[in-house]
């Protein structure tokens, strides 16, 4: 029989960008630009994983699938 794990585990969820989109338009989708993120740390001050959201992963996931994950508590200034 199989032991289930007690920890949930969510994938992340990618959204499709047009690359003229992606190419012109000022989107907000990386840690780096949001009020929450402690650059010092690398790391999101409400507690949030930022690893999946900086820059560098973000531009990664866009060449290989035209996605980026968007973080739903981000805040610019």
């Amino acid at each position: 029989m199989l032991k289930r794990s007690s920890h949930i585990h969510r994938s992340l969820i990618l959204d499709a960008i047009h690359p003229t989109d992606y190419r012109t338009l000022t989107i907000i989708h990386c840690c780096d630009q949001c009020t929450h993120f402690d650059s010092k740390n690398s790391s999101c001050t409400i507690g949030y994983n930022a690893a999946n959201h900086l820059r560098e992963r973000q531009e990664k996931n866009y060449e290989l699938y035209g996605k980026l994950a968007f973080c739903r508590f981000s805040e610019i200034d």
